[in-house]
């Protein structure tokens, strides 16, 4: 549970969200220390963030799997492997080349060499496709320990299979045979079949409640894009309401400019900001791991691209369709109506081909929100939504990489200067990782 609770903590926190991986790809907007908005990284964030992994979730994961090895426990080892790749792609989408295969194997082990990008992926398919397999319907469980899925192993088995379907799609454009050979095998093998099994970590009450809420407690200086409020806007889409509240000088949406400076405190009103639901009513609100919705636009690509039988256009609508249901059971976002509406329009409907790539990308980046992690990966590999520099900028393009953190320079050099050769870069924000190649 430490390490589920960790993991999601660090990726849908206010620190890595909110000011680094949310305001790249045009979710979310710094409306006051702007600092990261422009490019200017505070090298102490790339510190912590790269500690927290490696020292927190990652380890925990790791003696997990370890313990499960020792005692012959498949359920355990397998969900244990399942989710510790869901980290560890998290870090090496964000880093690179990364420490992997020596990185938890001697925790006193100061200088792991880095893996590159593309044998860190191999190595998570493996651990992926023998974590769902591993899994049975019965054996070992975590006890009150599961607090994602609750000992249901067949949702795990699915989710395993989804989130390798997810890292397939990464490779699309860098090694287009092993993404559809990837895609295939997690495809036939099964992912997500509903919204019910969507993988959501629930908040049951203080002190451990949502951590957008709780930023919003303290200082609540983040608003929402001008890029999502306008793209949302033209399309006439319900999720606006939802997405935003109307700014309260006038209650009209509209979004900040990213890449800006700062403004000034009286300023605030003239700008919506981030939906009650995840501000002033979210404590208790889900963080989406991963869900139904995006497996949908993800086989729907995979169908337009020629790599599964299917109807792209029924597997784009019903995207959309499951993105706007994601909260029915909180009794908010889109009515049925409203999601019917939507669905009709022209400006809606699939048109195929690379237009349809664009629009099954483009509604699949509506459709992660709160998820920017995964929004700004997908918007590196696809370039969907078409996105602009901000004014202020402080760097020559929107950021597309984390850098290297100052402890590895100091106690890691040789490795670390080794990936940066190899990948042309690290120590910067605007060095393509090995599957951007942009």
């Amino acid at each position: 549970p430490q390490s589920i609770q960790a993991g999601v903590r660090q990726v849908f926190g206010v620190g890595e969200m909110l000011q680094h991986s949310g305001i790249w790809p045009q979710h979310f907007v710094q409306i006051q220390y702007a600092d990261e908005e422009r490019g200017q990284v505070r090298p102490g964030r790339m510190e912590s963030f790269w500690a927290i992994y490696y020292a927190g979730p990652l380890m925990d994961i790791q003696r997990v799997v370890d313990k499960a090895l020792a005692s012959g426990a498949p359920n355990i080892e397998g969900v244990g492997r399942i989710w510790r790749s869901w980290l560890f792609h998290h870090v090496t989408d964000l880093w690179g080349d990364v420490p992997y295969s020596e990185a938890l194997a001697n925790e006193n082990n100061t200088t792991p060499a880095y893996d590159s990008q593309s044998d860190v992926y191999s190595g998570l398919f493996s651990d992926l496709t023998t974590g769902a397999n591993l899994i049975t319907s019965s054996g070992s469980d975590f006890g009150t320990g599961d607090i994602l899925y609750g000992n249901d192993f067949e949702k795990w088995r699915r989710f395993g299979n989804s989130l390798r379907m997810r890292l397939a799609m990464r490779l699309s454009n860098v090694d287009p045979e092993t993404a559809r050979s990837e895609f295939v095998a997690a495809y036939n093998a099964g992912g997500f079949q509903s919204n019910e099994d969507n993988a959501m970590l629930q908040y049951p009450g203080f002190p451990w409640e949502n951590p957008l809420f709780q930023d919003f407690l303290g200082r609540d200086d983040n608003g929402i894009s001008r890029t999502m409020v306008g793209l949302l806007s033209v399309l006439d889409d319900p999720r606006l309401e939802f997405y935003a509240e109307p700014a309260a000088s006038d209650g009209a949406y509209r979004g900040r400019e990213n890449g800006a400076g700062n403004l000034s405190f009286t300023a605030f009103s003239s700008y919506s900001r981030i939906g009650n639901f995840w501000r002033r009513d979210g404590a208790a609100t889900p963080s989406p791991v991963m869900t139904y919705a995006e497996v949908l636009f993800l086989q729907a690509e995979a169908t337009e691209r020629g790599w599964i039988t299917g109807n792209a256009s029924a597997l784009y609508l019903e995207g959309i369709q499951a993105n706007m249901d994601l909260y029915d059971k909180y009794d908010v976002g889109p009515s049925d109506t409203e999601v019917s509406t939507y669905l009709g329009q022209s400006v809606i409907a699939y048109a195929g081909g690379g237009t349809g790539l664009v629009q099954i990308n483009r509604q699949k980046w509506i459709a992660l929100w709160m998820n920017a992690a995964e929004a700004w990966a997908n918007w590196r590999r696809t370039d969907v939504p078409t996105l602009a520099a901000g004014p202020d900028l402080r760097v020559n393009r929107i950021p597309i990489r984390f850098s290297y953190p100052d402890s590895e320079q100091s106690l890691n050099l040789d490795n670390m200067n080794a990936a940066v050769s190899r990948q042309g870069g690290g120590l910067d924000l605007i060095t393509p990782v090995w599957w951007d190649g942009t």
